[in-house]
């Protein structure tokens, strides 16, 4: 069996490794495990005391010596149903602990005046935080929105615009082309769309009164928020600039 199956589930490489090993050849003293095994000989005593933590290991003397066995692999449901439980309480005690966090982060946010994101998973961050923010009223504008990037970030607008429109938080967007991409947004609710042929090379989204975002799609990916009154502004009133010369 391959080992990934059970690093998977939160095993180590290594403690696959023993377990399997110990699931092949039955009780098997420390250094059958490493002959069997090819482990170094260094590692072997806390890769078991790690197993018999987890419960899939136990350990006997026989004649003196310390003999192991692997426990049944359905013990291994046992282990995972104890981490899921482990998790679940994690998971409390962090919800309880977030509005304070909040608190502190949203303090210093203020102090600072733009935060940058790297990568699909940064630019994801930034636009969920700037969304949960927007206040009652506010309304998204984004120019220089293009088709002509990497498809997984098309399809993350999508279902991020259907986030938004459930929020019934309204936007406008001026497109760089007019494509598939641009018909889709057309269609949806709560949302504008003209074209403005090759508007510029990045896209520029501005969340109410006081957040810029601006985005890069060109490898390395990142983006930059900018918390500023007098920024948000001046980008929204050239937006409108180019609003009224864009088309439908």
């Amino acid at each position: 069996m391959d080992t990934k199956i059970l690093e998977s589930v939160g095993l180590t490489k290594n403690e696959s490794v023993v377990y399997l090993t110990l699931i092949k050849e039955g009780i098997s003293k420390s250094g059958e495990i490493l002959k069997r095994s090819g482990l170094n000989s260094g590692k072997i005593y806390e890769i078991l005391e790690s197993l018999k933590k987890k419960g899939l290991v136990s350990e006997s003397i026989i004649n003196k010596i310390k003999h192991y066995t692997a426990a049944p692999p359905s013990q291994i449901l046992e282990y995972l149903n104890e981490q899921k439980e482990e998790l679940e309480r994690d998971e409390q005690t962090i919800k309880k602990a977030i509005p304070d966090l909040e608190k502190i982060r949203e303090k210093k946010t203020k102090e600072i005046k733009a935060n940058t994101y790297v990568g699909f998973r940064g630019i994801k961050t930034a636009v969920d935080e700037a969304l949960e923010n927007m206040e009652s009223g506010e309304e998204i504008l984004a120019m220089g929105v293009t088709e002509k990037k990497d498809k997984k970030f098309n399809e993350f607008w999508i279902n991020w615009t259907n986030r938004r429109i459930k929020k019934r938080t309204k936007a406008k967007h001026i497109f760089s082309e007019q494509g598939e991409y641009f018909k889709e947004f057309k269609k949806m609710k709560h949302t504008e769309a003209k074209v403005l042929d090759g508007l510029t090379p990045v896209t520029i989204d501005i969340f109410g009164k006081n957040k810029v975002l601006i985005l890069n799609y060109n490898e390395p990916v990142s983006c930059t928020m900018i918390y500023d009154e007098n920024t948000a502004t001046s980008f929204i009133n050239f937006f409108y600039q180019l609003w009224k010369i864009a088309k439908k």
